[in-house]
């Protein structure tokens, strides 16, 4: 009985192990790139350049110039950079009210990690510079939402504070080997999580599980547009990461299990909310309130897909939002006889 129980699990284990795999070997083969060219705007100090652009949005969100140095860093490398270069501004800048740390860390949460992440969103078929100008654009629009709020409302005028806890990196610029060293680091635990979640995914699909996660999260997910197929590993990318949740959905197109229409539903939430716990918790430490961090973004991130992904069905918007990238069916059919041309 045994034997024939193994003979069963072993075909399903050994198809997991493989699709996380060659899913894994995409991934890196687009991020490894992404990661060098990072690591040689940091190296040759090329970000206060890039932040020039952006300094009229900072003054537009009552922000000081600076804080744009902060921005950028989150967008060309991650989260803890912005952290890095925030701290290292903070004896030369201005101090910082909550409301404003709330600004600026909510928008390094919608828009953090560009290279890297956006050549992720790419490998399940999309646009790279779509999905880059999407998050920077949701950004923008949260932040002055959280500006616009503190400034009708007064709330979060009290200057801001740091957390303690932070752990952050001894060098704001590590050394080439540390950095491989590191880079490798992060490729590794990518594989080993994605292996992990393929297998979870697969004995969940075998399990009573499905229903009751769908019963729970499937309703707030169809809002966002996502498809039932879609949502396990959309709350995994939500919850872990963008890398893990793009790797899983790049081996379950593979499957077919997941359509083109749902991967890109799956990917436009969670490119605007993902890492829920880790870069949340990291934004936090700085001082900003909880309640902007997660709860309004979930609801601003699950508000902005609901309305991108029924736009992107439809014949007018599709061209604009989804490229030819991912081919699927617009809600609108075109006319017979050509009227309306």
């Amino acid at each position: 009985m045994k034997e024939n129980l193994l003979n069963r699990i072993l075909p399903h284990l050994r198809t997991s192990a493989k699709n996380g795999f060659m899913a894994w070997v995409f991934v890196a083969k687009l991020s490894i790139p992404a990661m060098l060219l990072t690591r040689l705007l940091i190296w040759f100090d090329l970000i206060p350049y890039v932040a020039m652009v952006f300094k009229p949005v900072m003054n537009l969100l009552g922000l000081p110039p600076e804080a744009a140095l902060v921005w950028v860093s989150a967008m060309l490398a991650n989260v803890y950079a912005g952290v890095t270069v925030y701290l290292s501004l903070m004896p030369v800048m201005e101090p910082l009210s909550v409301s404003q740390v709330t600004v600026l860390t909510c928008m390094c949460l919608l828009a953090h990690a560009l290279l890297i992440e956006g050549q992720i969103c790419r490998a399940t078929g999309l646009s790279f510079w779509r999905i880059t100008a999407f998050r920077i654009i949701s950004a923008m629009i949260f932040g002055t939402i959280v500006h616009l709020s503190a400034t009708l409302t007064g709330w979060g005028a009290e200057p801001s504070s740091l957390m303690v806890g932070l752990e952050l990196p001894a060098e704001a610029v590590p050394s080439w080997l540390d950095w491989f060293i590191n880079s490798v680091k992060q490729l590794l635990i990518i594989l080993v999580v994605v292996e992990v979640l393929m297998l979870l995914m697969e004995a969940v699909k075998h399990s009573g599980l499905t229903r009751l996660i769908m019963k729970v999260l499937g309703p707030p997910l169809r809002l966002a547009g996502v498809g039932e197929n879609a949502v396990m590993v959309t709350v995994i990318g939500c919850v872990l990461g963008l890398a893990y949740g793009g790797g899983l959905i790049v081996a379950e197109s593979r499957s077919g299990h997941i359509s083109n229409r749902d991967i890109y539903a799956a990917i436009t939430l969670m490119a605007v909310f993902h890492s829920m716990v880790e870069d949340t918790i990291v934004m936090w430490a700085l001082g900003g309130s909880i309640w902007w961090l997660l709860g309004a973004r979930l609801i601003f991130a699950l508000a902005v897909a609901a309305v991108v992904n029924r736009l992107a069905v439809t014949k007018r918007w599709k061209p604009i939002l989804v490229g030819n990238q991912l081919e699927f069916e617009t809600t609108e059919k075109p006319d017979p006889a050509g009227h309306g041309a």
